[in-house]
Parts: C-alpha cells; structure tokens; sequence
C-alpha cells in the first residue's frame, strides 16, 4: 500500500513539471524617472531689518521703535495685516571702540529690529519703498515661491513617475514584450528651488518711484528609481 502511494506522487510531480517549465521567466528592468520645470511664484517674503545706533540703549531703543511704528503704518496704508507680519530677530549689541593696547571702550548700542512679510508678488517693489521710506535701513532678503510648496512637490513625483513608465514602455517594445507589474518605488529626491534676492540695500529711487523687482522662476523637480517586471 506504502508503495503505492509514494508510486501515485512521483507520478503526479512528473506531470506538473512540464506545466512550471512551460512558464516564460519575466525579465525584471529598473528605469530611473526624472522630472523638472519653472513655475510662476505667487508669494513673496519679504525679511528686512531697522538698526539703530545711539550712545544711550534708551535712545537707541526708542528711536526703533518710532521707525518701526512707521513702517507698520505704512505697511497698514497698503493692506498688509499683522498676520502679515513676524519679527524674526529683536536684538541689542554693545558697540565697542577697539584702540591699540588700549581695553574696549564702550560707545554704544546697536539695537537691530528683523521682520518679515508676506505678501502677493505684485506688491514687492511697493512695500520695499513703503518699508526704506519709513526709516528701514536694510533689505536683508526677498524669496518668491509658490503658495503651496507640498502640491508643486507632489506634482513633480506624479511627472518623475509618468517618466519612469514611458521609458519602461520603450524598453518593454524594444525587447517584444510589455510591462507586467510595477514591484518597487524608491524616491531619490524632491527639490524646490524659490528664487532668492539676498543681502540687498534697496532705498527708493530719487523720484520716490517704486523698485522694479523681477519675480523670476520657481524650480520644482523630483527622480525616483521604479523596478518593473516585463512579460
């Protein structure tokens, strides 16, 4: 009986043998998808910095303090909000006057107001002469990006990913065979690029016109490796 049964299963393993042999192997390739284009900004952050200097920290501290009034005027005049508005940095430094063989003699204070806007781009060159009329004395940077930075990264991986697919489409025809299934994504990398003014001294011009300040391009891309089997 023993033999018969063992009999009866080599039998069977002879017969399924020839059905896993007729299965053609899948080829497995892995393609690389990249993606990259400008868009047009529609935010601007505007950082700038009112600094003053006195003998006396009273005085330079409230002399700050009327000139950042009269930004905030100013910025108010022109439909900014105090959501609008951040102060990134309120510092007060000793100023210090170093003579040869001589201890530091203090002079003074420096006391440094940094804030930053955010606006539409249509109104940068506007607000940069309101804020440097009011007595700003620095423009420390100017970024243009978009509203949603997740959406125009999100959109880039859809691009690299369509990328990768079209060139496994290419391989597959070249080979006579077609895209079975897609087994593996990796990311290798989003990037967004605004476009950045940095360390500018803008004052208005001699006939109180506003700046003209280009916007440029914003840079968004992605690259993902995609492994795909073919059949």
């Amino acid at each position: 009986m023993l033999k018969k049964i063992i009999l009866l299963i080599a039998m069977s393993v002879l017969i399924a043998v020839p059905v896993f042999a007729n299965e053609a192997p899948k080829t497995v390739i892995q393609v690389t998808g990249n993606s990259q284009k400008e868009v047009n900004p529609d935010v601007a952050r505007i950082t700038f910095s009112i600094n003053s200097v006195n003998a006396k920290l009273e005085k330079a501290k409230n002399d700050n303090t009327q000139i950042a009034n009269q930004v905030f005027a100013n910025l108010k005049e022109q439909g900014i909000t105090q959501e609008q508005i951040k102060t990134n940095t309120y510092q007060v430094d000793p100023v210090y006057n170093y003579e040869k063989e001589k201890l530091p003699k203090l002079e003074g204070y420096r006391v440094t107001n940094t804030l930053e806007i955010r606006t539409s781009i249509d109104n940068v060159g506007i607000l940069v002469n309101e804020i440097t009329n009011a007595g700003a004395n620095e423009i420390n940077s100017i970024r243009f990006e978009t509203a949603n930075e997740t959406d125009s990264k999100n959109e880039a991986l859809r691009d690299a990913i369509g990328d990768a697919l079209k060139k496994a489409d290419v391989i597959a025809a070249a080979l006579n065979k077609r895209v079975a299934n897609v087994t593996l994504v990796n990311e290798s990398g989003v990037f967004y690029r605004p476009v950045m003014m940095e360390s500018r001294m803008l004052k208005a011009s001699s006939d109180g016109a506003a700046p003209n300040i280009p916007a440029g391009k914003v840079t968004v891309g992605a690259t993902v490796q995609v492994t795909i089997e073919l059949e």
